[in-house]
């Protein structure tokens, strides 16, 4: 089993965050629309709203807007994560720093949600649990992982 190291030019995480992020957000996504969590187009028109204002709930082509936002804050978010994780030592340890991630982005997506009235809170440990699951598998360890792969370079044993 070959030994890995991060490649120089790998410091640079935000192609790398640029990717991860993507696939954070569809698989986050993919998830509350399974379960039946979010609606299409509701969802983003919601999302859009955040920054548009109530305008955005009147019309289903503010969708785009609320989509575009949803995939820029992942990948912002996984960017800083990379950082991060390189910074503390996470970054080859993703089963760790992808679930302290994903509660991390779990807590900040609700004090933002909440703080803007965009979403009742959670009533239930239920939903509570349902919305850190989702942060956790589907967000924080698919982003950690995938950040923990990138460009990494294999070194013979010596």
């Amino acid at each position: 089993m070959a030994r890995y190291i991060t490649h120089p030019s790998a410091r640079s995480f935000v192609g790398g965050g640029i990717v991860a992020g993507i696939l954070g957000g569809l698989l986050f996504g993919a998830f509350l629309f399974v379960v039946g969590l979010a609606r299409y187009p509701t969802t983003y028109q919601v999302i859009a709203s955040g920054i548009l204002g109530r305008i955005a709930l009147t019309t289903t082509q503010f969708a785009w807007v609320g989509i575009a936002v949803h995939f820029a804050i992942a990948i912002v978010a996984a960017i800083l994560y990379a950082y991060g994780a390189q910074m503390t030592g996470l970054l080859g340890r993703p089963m760790l720093g992808g679930t302290i991630f994903g509660i991390v982005a779990n807590a900040v997506m609700d004090a933002v949600v909440y703080a803007r009235g965009l979403a009742p809170l959670p009533t239930t440990w239920h939903d509570i649990g349902i919305q850190a699951v989702a942060h956790v598998l589907f967000f924080g360890i698919p982003v950690a992982w995938y950040l923990s792969r990138y460009e990494r370079v294999p070194v013979p044993y010596s």
